[in-house]
């Protein structure tokens, strides 16, 4: 496990070292940048009222029947493993859509500043979680680093309220700092955990570099696009396609 911690933190440190290039006393100019390099995470209220395609989204969503929701919801009383309180329901929504969506400007200049190269879209898709029967919490409900680039930021668009009972994303603000070289104890002592309830329409996003988590569901559900931005040469296999 040392030895494994010590890789991962020379193959952060050199492609930082190398790849990237920005100038941080311009970060103030970029809506999304000072919060997302001195915390790890940035949320903005109502995201939606001045986006289009964020409404479009929306839009879509709320045209989903609740018998489909449902009939979705029920499988997962059955569904076996790692992601049992997950479905993903990307094929109900316009695929040209969210490609749009992903690509807009504001994404692209912020996480070019942030990353100090340009970024790619890696992954879209739209999650709905429900509460299983079971009570443990398990795999992304478990604080975690993703390993999938050094040069990493998720974003999230609520199209659903998010209250403290349906699974509220929660992060440990810095641990994306220097990631690798401590482990998950040293931020518990400091026993900040924030945790992002939100209302539809919110927009929130988090380097997950830091230590990060879903909160298991207890009632309810949730419905989040999910958008993964990072470098063009990835430390994980790139996935099949990107809108799944």
């Amino acid at each position: 496990m040392f030895n494994i911690s010590l890789k991962k933190i020379f193959k952060y440190k050199i492609r930082r070292f190398t790849e990237s290039k920005y100038d941080s006393s311009i970060d103030s100019n970029f809506e999304f940048v000072k919060d997302l390099r001195e915390k790890g995470f940035y949320k903005r209220k109502s995201f939606y009222k001045d986006n289009v395609l964020a409404q479009n989204i929306i839009n879509d969503y709320d045209n989903i029947s609740k018998d489909f929701l449902s009939e979705k919801a029920n499988t997962l009383f059955t569904k076996e493993g790692r992601y049992n309180y997950r479905i993903y329901i990307t094929e109900k929504f316009n695929k040209s859509l969210l490609l749009e969506y992903a690509n807009q400007k504001i994404f692209f200049e912020n996480f070019e500043q942030y990353f100090g190269l340009k970024p790619h879209v890696r992954f879209i898709s739209i999650w709905l979680d429900y509460p299983t029967k079971n009570e443990e919490e398990k795999n992304s409900q478990l604080f975690h680093r993703d390993y999938d680039d050094v040069f990493l930021v998720k974003t999230f668009l609520c199209l659903t309220n998010i209250n403290e009972n349906n699974g509220p994303f929660q992060f440990m603000p810095t641990s994306h700092i220097d990631p690798w070289k401590k482990n998950i104890n040293f931020y518990l002592k400091k026993n900040k955990i924030v945790n992002m309830t939100a209302n539809k329409g919110d927009l929130y996003m988090a380097d997950t570099n830091g230590f990060h988590k879903g909160k298991k569901l207890l009632s309810g559900f949730r419905v989040l696009l999910n958008v993964h931005y990072a470098s063009d040469n990835p430390m994980a296999e790139p996935p099949i396609q990107i809108v799944n």
